[in-house]
């Protein structure tokens, strides 16, 4: 762990002033399409530090905001260099609670509707009620808000019940190991219901292996970010080529085949992720069940076992919806008519 002295009040004021620190862009993916959903800004600066104690030390120098700020409007001025997507814009509790902000972002050439702001934990909100004001404001012009570190502790979800984001960050210590963990895969499926609930979408962090991205899409999470679906990078972006998310599959293994001639409204497609949430926690609590019941009891493994198969066909169905496919049981009630 790095224990070396922090910069002072001047040294940080100077590289605010100059801009002396490098933002790096981290894509956010559908995990169902590969499909770039939009990319994170992250801060790095020149003597190699950890971010956090770069932003833990501003915070302790009255400084956090002028640096909060300097990051946002230089990651403004990039967006016309980004992928089609979001940009989700990281700030502390103080900064938004600064009138400043507001200008910022208004004083952009940037599309409001392109911008997330992600409310991370480097200190406490300390009024709920003027932060809610400055959200409203924001919202009403496009912008959205990210909480970050869900399920890291309760402060976070404190922010989640006060401020009802529109996106969940779900914390890297619930998506590591996710794919061996039960207990990991019902809190992440939780998670997955409850933000269903308040109408916001849940990404995971931190993801960075191949199972744990199955994982991930098991529990019913639709986003995520994580070395395993593309590294921190500067401008112009590279975006890697995502192949190997495999797109769910149904019990015989087959992949349903796009059809042009089927549309799905918008209204349909909410309606599709408001269910799958639930399924995917049915579908998880069948296989705790399963699991306890394979010692012998043949009889209440194999209902579990058909009820399972159930929840996974609509499951399945549900995400092709979501997808902009033709479910194979619509299809197979078209070859019946």
């Amino acid at each position: 762990m790095d224990a070396s002295p922090g910069p002072n009040a001047e040294t940080i004021g100077r590289v605010i002033a100059e801009r002396a620190f490098q933002l790096v862009y981290q894509p956010i993916v559908h995990l169902d399409t590969g499909a770039v959903a939009g990319v994170e800004a992250l801060c790095r600066f020149a003597d190699g530090r950890a971010p956090d104690r770069w932003f833990d030390e501003c915070e302790g120098a009255g400084l956090a905001v002028d640096l909060d700020l300097a990051i946002i409007e230089t990651a403004l001025a990039d967006v016309s260099e980004l992928p089609t997507g979001y940009l989700s814009l990281n700030l502390s509790p103080s900064t938004l609670l600064d009138g400043r902000l507001l200008g910022v972002v208004r004083a952009s050439d940037a599309p409001a509707d392109r911008l997330v702001l992600e409310l991370t934990e480097h200190a406490r909100v300390s009024n709920y009620g003027m932060a809610r004001r400055t959200l409203d404001a924001l919202r009403r012009e496009g912008v959205q808000l990210a909480v970050d570190d869900a399920g890291a502790g309760y402060a976070t979800f404190r922010h989640v019940l006060r401020l009802r984001p529109d996106i969940i960050k779900m914390d890297q210590s619930i998506t590591q190991h996710i794919n061996e963990d039960p207990a990991r895969m019902a809190l992440a499926a939780a998670v997955v219901i409850f933000a269903g609930e308040i109408g916001a979408v849940v990404i995971a962090e931190g993801v960075e292996t191949e199972g744990e991205l199955a994982g991930l899409q098991r529990a019913g999470i639709s986003r995520a970010q994580g070395f395993a679906l593309g590294r921190p990078q500067t401008l112009p972006l590279v975006l890697p080529s995502h192949q190997h998310i495999a797109a769910p599959r149904r019990a015989d293994n087959a992949v349903p085949e796009l059809s042009p001639s089927v549309h799905y409204d918008d209204s349909m497609v909410t309606t599709a992720h408001a269910l799958l949430s639930p399924v995917c926690g049915i579908d998880l609590a069948l296989d705790l069940l399963r699991k306890k019941t394979a010692n012998g009891e043949d009889e209440c493994a194999a209902l579990i076992g058909s009820a399972q198969r159930q929840v996974r066909l609509v499951g399945t169905t549900l995400q092709d919806m979501m997808r902009g496919v033709a479910p194979a049981a619509l299809m197979a009630l078209d070859d019946v008519s």
